[in-house]
């Protein structure tokens, strides 16, 4: 049935157009297990939206917004294929929003619940507009933070007994992607929006969620059963390099965990594990917010920071002179990557033994990550450098020299980012800090905060 503009807008309200359901795509750029669209389907037609929001897509970096733009173009052809259709719209959530609402006529609004501060204040806001039209799933963890907690009802600080009960918790039940989307119909020449094009300053992994599950069944076939035994490399090789596609959920967390335990063995609960390390980062922030800019414990934020500009400069551009941080760096800086290991090892460096203030370092290092999701980076900074998180906080202090000589015992990732080291551990020039005077430095600081 076709209708003109007024005509449309007059049949809307007639009823003689069913009501159309909106899906708002945050960080669940997928259609496969997603509870906002499997719920907005469930009562009616339903559209997506992804809206390009300035206060998130201005702070960041090209590689950051090309990485984002090409996985929403990813989504846009995946709703296609299926009949469907998924709008673009650029400006403040809570303006966008109901304005799309007033266009479509639309019923009521689905979306995946987040929970970064950002994202519960956006929400908020966008509640305000369109009250009583909103309605949050689960979606962006296996266990959404928030629901694991203590018997007195309180949120996890340590990992261990968080994991505890998340093992034992109810598996999240998955959901298929539609095979169609029902008709609908639009007012005419209605815009579906432009989905910006940028260049990456690095390459880019295949966008969308058809890439992500075939990268997920190659990691379960080839590197899933060896993991726990190389998942330390600072080479990052054995590890799965799944988290770019976790971070903007084109991949569902509870798939992935569903599909490795069922290939069984130490490498999959290793590994699922660390996807456990994810939901426990984002407990962590929803339980305190103030991670954002403030040490876990906030005693840390007494130690004698180091504002010395140079010296951030050359940890940040892999300039210091100590091998393993130069090269930690330096393929942070030219491919958005960075294993476990040297993500620990780069924040260890910047805090406990260059002292450069945490949050600096901590944004800056976010925003080369093709995978900088916010909770997890913050819990492996405020956990690497000592801010509260790790149960040992200060006296575990990594000897750089050793991480390389164990994590990389050829010095083939070394001489690879580092040339000019020869794929030796020692530094190749003066380092921009003396490490043993750094440790003492830094040992006898932490202790006088320890102590109180």
């Amino acid at each position: 049935m076709k209708f003109g503009a007024n005509a449309y807008f007059r049949a809307r309200l007639r009823g003689i157009i069913a009501p159309v359901n909106l899906v708002w795509h945050r960080a669940d750029l997928r259609l496969h297990d997603n509870p906002a669209l499997a719920e907005a389907l469930r009562t009616g037609p339903a559209v997506g939206l992804v809206v390009l929001d300035p206060n998130i897509l201005q702070n960041t970096t090209p590689r950051r917004r090309a990485w984002f733009y090409q996985n929403t173009q990813a989504l846009r052809e995946a709703y296609a294929a299926r009949g469907g259709l998924l709008l673009v719209r650029s400006g403040l959530p809570w303006e966008v929003l109901p304005r799309v609402a007033a266009e479509l006529g639309v019923q009521r609004v689905f979306a995946v619940r987040n929970s970064t501060p950002y994202a519960r204040f956006r929400d908020q806001k966008v509640g305000e507009a369109l009250p009583g039209r909103l309605r949050w799933l689960p979606g962006q963890y296996i266990h959404e933070p928030g629901t694991i907690v203590k018997p007195d009802g309180g949120g996890y600080t340590v990992f261990t007994p968080y994991s505890k009960r998340w093992w034992a918790a109810p598996e999240p039940v998955l959901l298929e992607a539609p095979a169609h989307f029902p008709p609908f119909s639009l007012p005419p020449d209605y815009d579906p929006g432009a989905i910006p094009q940028e260049a990456s300053d690095v390459p880019l992994p295949p966008a969308g969620e058809a890439a992500a599950l075939k990268a997920l069944e190659v990691f379960l076939r080839d590197k899933l059963p060896h993991y726990h035994q190389t998942r330390d490399g600072l080479a990052g090789e054995g590890v799965s390099r799944l988290s770019y596609y976790f971070t903007l959920g084109v991949l569902s967390p509870r798939l992935a965990a569903r599909k490795a335990l069922q290939v069984g063995g130490e490498g999959a609960r290793k590994w699922v594990n660390e996807l456990c390390w994810r939901d426990f980062s984002g407990d962590l922030l929803y339980h305190r917010p103030q991670m954002m800019t403030q040490a876990f414990d906030p005693r840390w934020e007494g130690l004698p920071w180091n504002h010395d500009s140079e010296v951030f400069e050359a940890w940040l551009h892999g300039q210091t002179g100590i091998p393993v941080v130069d090269a930690c760096m330096r393929e942070l800086q030219a491919t958005g990557f960075l294993s476990n290991r040297g993500r620990m090892v780069v924040a260890q460096f910047a805090v406990k033994l260059a002292l450069l203030p945490w949050q600096k370092c901590e944004r800056a290092f976010r925003n080369l990550l093709l995978d900088g999701d916010n909770a997890s980076n913050l819990q492996g900074w405020h956990w690497a450098g000592g801010l509260g998180v790790d149960a040992a906080p200060y006296f575990r202090v990594f000897n750089l020299i050793t991480q390389a000589e164990t994590h990389d015992p050829q010095g083939l990732w070394l001489k690879r980012w580092v040339p000019e080291s020869g794929g030796r551990a020692q530094p190749y020039k003066t380092p921009v800090i003396d490490l043993d005077a750094a440790r003492r430095r830094y040992l006898a600081a932490a202790e006088g905060i320890a102590r109180g």
